[in-house]
């Protein structure tokens, strides 16, 4: 029997230092393991929450467009004025264009590479049925077919309805200045201190006026 005995203490003290072992360790453990940086995890938190309330700043918006019509200008003058836009233009951020009064509508072939295209090309029309139609002798237009000047642009869709129902295909209408129409100014600028300084230069034209308007299409 004593030999059980010796067995049951055995046992109890391979337990014992079992437990006393694994205490052992675990303190060990928890030691090896290096602490949290508490305080760089507050402020890292602390950044991101401030990231997220702090507004996003606002995009910059377009700059609008202004414009300005000068009228009332004797031939003279629109040629003086024309020279100062254009010195204008060379210090600030602006453009101008020349504005007929008075407008009509052309009904034209484009522009032939030469002379004798253009006769050939007369003569096509000419078979075709589309009287009134010549050859434009003008810079601008050399070797293009005339079909006619209109006074409204319901006139001239006519005429090239008609071109296209005897078969002729790309006439387009051109609005041009009506002969001995006088001129006037539209003045472009995203500088209202530009479009002030307008007003300046006016002073020597006192017939003349100005007047904001909205800029027409491009």
């Amino acid at each position: 029997m004593k030999w059980i005995a010796w067995a049951l203490l055995a046992a109890n003290v391979m337990v014992a230092a079992l437990f006393v072992g694994r205490s052992h360790w675990s303190a060990a453990s928890s030691g090896a393991m290096p602490p949290l940086n508490v305080d760089r995890v507050g402020l890292r938190s602390q950044s991101a929450a401030a990231a997220k309330d702090t507004p996003a700043a606002p995009e910059p918006r377009p700059a609008s467009t202004l414009c300005v019509e000068w009228r009332g200008l004797n031939g003279a003058e629109f040629a003086q004025v024309r020279d100062q836009l254009k010195a204008l233009a060379g210090e600030r951020v602006m453009s101008f264009s020349e504005v007929p009064v008075s407008t009509r509508y052309w009904v034209i072939f484009p522009p032939l590479p030469s002379a004798q295209a253009a006769a050939a090309k007369l003569d096509e029309l000419v078979a075709a049925g589309l009287s009134d139609a010549f050859v434009v002798k003008d810079d601008a237009w050399r070797n293009a077919i005339s079909l006619g000047l209109y006074g409204d642009a319901d006139a001239a869709q006519r005429r090239v309805l008609e071109a296209e129902s005897k078969g002729v295909l790309g006439t387009r209408i051109e609005i041009v200045p009506r002969q001995g129409t006088e001129f006037y100014f539209v003045i472009r600028s995203e500088d209202p201190d530009t479009l002030k300084s307008l007003g300046d230069i006016r002073q020597a034209y006192p017939n003349s006026r100005q007047s904001r308007v909205a800029c027409p299409a491009s």
